[in-house]
């Protein structure tokens, strides 16, 4: 994939200073509202700033949530604002700090408004799918466990969302969890989690080819439906001459989207399809869409959804069409060379999106590779695998086993149970 570094600087409000917290009590973030110039040898991984949660972040069991703006590698190799939510448990900090899970949440679109903390995430289906980790960070609070939930990169700030750009999505978890240690007092262990496409964000954590945090021990990873093989999808989907409602609509939505995503950090593919005819016109015409509307709106029938799969392309259709199903593969899931530590991954027996099949052969690729993996199965669809009456309890209690006891660095299969 062509990738290039940025020259300039890049401007945002940052801060000067974020010192260790003591007593359960966040460090102060503060710093000018005013944008500033963030020079190019900053770090990632440093707070900004933090403000309040809005009514939409909320969540019972949480005895602090706030909003924090952090600094991260973006795609392209620039240092960036990225944003998430820090959700501290009622319960005294313990002596030793709280352990952490950062939760990457699933697709909401690629607009600045889908940011699950921006509190502008339209109400209904899309406010459901921001939300949809909101029973694991529950039970994770009551066990003592602070959660953050990263936006991603482009969301809510400026730029352009990777998406499903698992290494891109990786790094925003990581910058995250690095710039947290710098605000509330950690115990060092940490687990990676994430539902469908941040499902695929946190198994990218495990990539060694990636830097963690110094200080810090991922002990595990959880993923619920993380999504694979999707070059497969779009080649099926293809040729399909008409819209079916409920099928297609969501579909052609999520294609916009991972061409949107590829184009973001891929300039020969940006100019493949926006100016060498690889879209057609009407694609072109609702390109737009990408960075206004979250998954609802662009599954409508006068948005993507309303384009027949075959209709997307345009005169260089095939070309672009080959391009992009390389590049899933080349990045999927299954490929990642992964470090030592335990996977989890739940998935649902009625998933549509991430078909039983895809999972089973992904986590028998990582066994056949010797990675430690736990595999739970449930009669449920995409979404709610995600949830306290399907995966989520055995999950949270997985995750409580290794973020307590020592780091398990077995290479050995383990039989698959919930």
């Amino acid at each position: 994939m062509l990738r290039r570094a940025a020259a300039a600087a890049i401007t945002l409000a940052m801060t000067t200073s974020a010192t260790t917290a003591s007593a359960g009590t966040p460090a102060a973030v503060t710093g000018p509202d005013s944008t500033s110039v963030l020079a190019a040898r900053q770090e990632p991984g440093r707070p900004i700033r933090r403000s309040p949660a809005g009514p939409t972040s909320q969540l019972e069991g949480a005895g602090k949530a706030f909003v924090l703006r952090y600094t991260t590698t973006s795609s392209l190799g620039e240092v960036v604002a990225a944003t998430g939510l820090v959700l501290v448990p009622e319960a005294p900090t313990p002596d030793a700090g709280w352990p952490l899970v950062v939760y990457a949440h699933m697709t909401t679109g690629a607009a600045d408004i889908c940011a699950p903390t921006s509190d502008q995430v339209p109400a209904g289906e899309d406010t459901r799918l921001a939300q949809q980790g909101d029973d694991l960070a529950r039970a994770l609070l009551a066990a003592g466990v602070v959660v953050i939930r990263p936006d991603y990169e482009g969301l809510g700030v400026p730029g352009g969302h990777p998406y499903l750009q698992g290494p891109a999505l990786a790094t925003s978890l990581i910058d995250m969890v690095a710039a947290v240690r710098r605000i509330l007092p950690l115990n060092g262990r940490w687990v990676a989690a994430g539902h469908s496409e941040g499902g695929v964000a946190a198994l990218h954590v495990g990539d060694r080819r990636l830097r963690l945090v110094p200080g810090m021990t991922l002990r595990g990873i959880a993923s619920f439906t993380p999504v694979t093989r999707m070059e497969v999808l779009l080649q099926a989907l293809q040729p399909t001459p008409v819209t079916v409602p409920r099928v297609t609509q969501g579909l052609t939505s999520l294609a916009g989207l991972l061409v949107k995503g590829l184009a973001v950090v891929d300039p020969h593919f940006r100019r493949l399809v926006l100016r060498r005819g690889g879209l057609s016109e009407r694609a072109l015409a609702l390109w737009p869409h990408l960075e206004r509307r979250c998954l609802t709106g662009l599954s409508a029938s006068d948005s993507w959804g309303g384009i027949a799969p075959r209709d997307i392309l345009g005169p260089r259709g095939e070309e672009a069409a080959a391009y992009l199903r390389r590049e899933l593969d080349r990045i999927d899931v299954r490929h990642i060379p992964m470090r030592e530590v335990p996977i989890r991954i739940d998935e649902g027996l009625l998933d549509l999106v991430a078909p039983v099949a895809f999972t089973e052969a992904l986590v028998k690729t990582y066994r056949d590779r010797g990675f430690l993996v736990t595999h739970g199965r449930w009669p449920a669809g995409h979404s709610p695998t995600n949830s306290q009456e399907q995966a989520v309890p055995a999950s949270v209690r997985w995750m409580l086993s290794l973020l307590s006891g020592p780091p398990k660095r077995t290479h050995r299969s383990s039989p698959p149970h919930p």
